[in-house]
């Protein structure tokens, strides 16, 4: 490490050098030490005169070094638990203080939701229904329901999350799952071999969270204690927050249903190099869907790959069938039973 590197407006704040370690314990050997005797400290420990300044200016901020009382000139070593108590403490103070503080606030707000929701209710003969048309809001409507989750989170989502809400949802994700809440949550296929949701994905389920993926998902959905559901806005962008027990109670049984027809998402099952066992599952789906005479088009985006993707599947399904047609294809897998057991695709 460079000399000048070891400069006070160089280092963060609270951090030490090996030089301030040393004179605080030199200092700490004699009991306390007079400012002119500091200059044999140059020579006891090998510091040039800069580096003990350096290392004086450091112990002092941070209150291993004192002043004896009645004697300025006087330095005295001070125990880290008194610094602690001296550095520390206040700051203490004032994260409770800003903690409650934030509790009052939340506290003064939600008492105003039974006002809001039923006068909603009244003016629009809907209720408890609460739509949200700017991003902003809808992240910031989000996290203060994650914060008040105490049970469980449900979701699914299709295709790919951006990196942006990669970035966004891991540190929340994880926080929930430290809480102790249980979070489920359906992706498709496609998730288990992309760069960045595949190492997402491992990492929450390394923390605990239960994630299974499947060949389609419709739409993206969030149920929080299996009392507020959030759902897209599909008029315009933002989303819907629903809290009316039937419907959320509804959307919830339904996603159970989609859950129940996914797969684990785990290392076994899905090895590096591949879909693992959601393979076969993928390309049924695919398979369905051509059959149906699906554009690749419609089909990629079914499915939530790429066109130069699903062309390349279809192909090696042509291959196994031994079909010289994507009509063809679809002959031979209805006439083997390969589509028995797949449900219309829409």
């Amino acid at each position: 490490m460079k000399a000048e590197d070891h400069r006070q407006g160089n280092r963060p704040e609270g951090t030490t050098t090996v030089e301030a370690a040393n004179l605080y314990q030199w200092i700490l050997q004699r009991g306390q030490v007079s400012t002119g005797e500091l200059e044999d400290a140059t020579t006891a420990l090998g510091q040039s005169p800069e580096e003990l300044a350096e290392a004086l200016a450091s112990l002092l901020a941070l209150r291993l070094l004192r002043h004896a009382p009645d004697e300025p000139d006087v330095l005295v070593a001070n125990s880290p638990d008194s610094a602690v108590a001296e550095l520390v403490a206040p700051l203490e103070f004032e994260v409770r203080q800003r903690q409650r503080r934030m509790e009052e606030l939340e506290a003064t707000l939600l008492a105003f939701n039974p006002i809001y929701f039923n006068t909603r209710q009244v003016r629009n003969r809907r209720e408890a229904i609460d739509i949200i048309d700017e991003v902003g809001r809808v992240r910031a409507t989000l996290a203060g329901i994650a914060r008040r989750c105490s049970v469980e989170v449900f979701s699914a989502h299709p295709g790919v999350l951006s990196d942006g809400a990669i970035e966004e949802s891991l540190p929340k994700d994880l926080e929930m799952l430290a809480r102790g809440i249980r979070i489920r949550t359906v992706h498709q296929h496609p998730v288990r071999v992309h760069p960045r949701m595949r190492p997402f994905l491992k990492e929450l389920v390394d923390a605990g969270c239960d994630v299974r993926t499947r060949e389609e998902i419709t739409d993206r959905i969030i149920i929080f204690d299996r009392e507020i559901a959030v759902i897209p806005n599909m008029l315009a962008s933002g989303a819907v927050v629903l809290r009316e027990p039937s419907v959320v109670d509804y959307l919830y049984r339904s996603l159970e249903q989609v859950w129940a027809s996914a797969l684990p998402f785990d290392d076994e099952t899905t090895p590096n190099g591949g879909y693992g066992v959601a393979g076969d599952d993928l390309k049924r789906a695919l398979l369905h869907l051509l059959a149906a005479g699906r554009k690749d088009e419609f089909i990629a985006r079914k499915l939530s790959i790429s066109v130069r993707t699903c062309r390349r599947h279809i192909a090696e399904i042509m291959h196994d069938l031994g079909a010289e047609s994507r009509f063809q294809a679809g002959v031979l897998a209805r006439q083997r039973g390969l589509l028995d057991d797949l449900t219309e695709a829409g």
